[in-house]
């Protein structure tokens, strides 16, 4: 493997110059840098930088920092802005997150700007304003929060939630439980922005419906599968009257009717569950798991795409183009869960 040295004497310079030169330092002239950068991709120097990288000063990589990744859809959302970022000449770093701030400062302090070109961010405790701070002036993109400081892409949490509740009225339910988050009035949501915009969906729906959302309608988990089925343990001492129930995520609809099979409560033909996201695991499950599905090949375009549009645009893209906000699309995927 080719080192500094043997690059700096195929191009006749010193290893100080080849250092600067591969940095696009405006102190080495632009036919010295030209030859350094000629030598280096001729010996195969920096072998993961691509020729783009060595013209531009730039590491051709993207950032992607995400929470949850041992969970199915963080972990399939950021396959898809990998596949779509190499698609486009990037490779992609990914990282998980962690409900520490201090995780999610050094993310951005030692990856973000040191090692990235620009990064697709899933904040948990770090504010627009600090991210803005830590992120070395380069291109940042985040998913699912609202600011007015950077580009953002939402998955359709609102008009998905609304669409799975109309499905449930639809095939004749009435009495239609929440699984996985606190009614509105007691403020203590997962992700407030992710299940504010569901909160709003749902209640929609209820309204269209004519129907009354109550607390009772609420049944409090964690976003696992283990939190859901003990959910649905303590929920059943209750004995509810669910004919439907709408699960936040597909993790937590997937808990949730291992917890109905326990107590010998079939689904759906005792009660419909649809779930969120369109994960994998739903179609295999049984009964396969009906859900809404977000697009998340339409989440990468558009994530990369804005991110790579402010990438090329440069630092004058701050006074030239707005913030933008987009929203994957979605399908409502109805399966036996909910086929009665």
């Amino acid at each position: 493997m080719a080192t500094i040295k043997d690059v700096a004497e195929s191009a006749g310079v010193s290893i100080a110059t080849v250092s600067y030169a591969l940095r696009s330092d405006p102190r080495i002239a632009e036919h010295t840098a030209d030859k350094v950068r000629a030598a280096a991709e001729h010996l195969h120097y920096a072998a993961n930088l691509s020729a783009r990288s060595l013209r531009l000063g730039k590491s051709g990589v993207i950032g992607v920092a995400v929470y949850e990744l041992n969970k199915p859809y963080p972990s399939e959302m950021s396959a898809a802005i990998s596949r779509e970022a190499n698609r486009l000449g990037f490779e992609a770093i990914v990282q998980q997150t962690s409900s520490h701030r201090s995780h999610e400062i050094s993310i951005l302090r030692n990856v973000t700007s040191q090692l990235c070109d620009a990064t697709i961010f899933s904040p948990g405790k770090v504010t627009a304003e600090e991210i803005a701070a830590l992120g070395a002036g380069k291109p940042i993109l985040l998913l699912d929060t609202e600011n007015s400081l950077f580009d953002s892409v939402f998955t359709p949490s609102e008009e998905g939630a609304e669409a799975a509740v109309r499905h449930l009225v639809g095939i004749g339910c009435r009495r239609i439980g929440i699984l996985g988050a606190y009614h509105p009035s007691r403020r203590m949501n997962l992700k407030s922005d992710v299940v504010q915009r569901r909160l709003h969906g749902i209640k929609k729906a209820f309204d269209e419906s004519n129907m009354e959302l109550a607390e009772f309608n609420f049944i409090p988990s964690l976003w696992d599968m283990e939190s859901a089925r003990r959910a649905v343990d303590e929920v059943l001492s209750r004995k509810p009257s669910f004919d439907g129930l709408f699960c936040m995520t597909d993790t937590v609809a997937l808990g949730a009717i291992r917890g109905f099979n326990d107590h010998g409560i079939k689904v759906p033909s005792d009660i419909a569950v649809i779930g969120f996201d369109g994960i994998e695991e739903g179609k295999y499950s049984i009964p396969s798991l009906s859900t809404v599905k977000t697009d998340i090949d339409d989440l990468a375009r558009k994530a990369v795409s804005l991110l790579i549009d402010r990438l090329n645009a440069g630092q004058s893209a701050k006074d030239v183009m707005p913030v933008r906000s987009l929203t994957a699309s979605y399908d409502l995927v109805q399966r036996e869960s909910t086929t009665v």
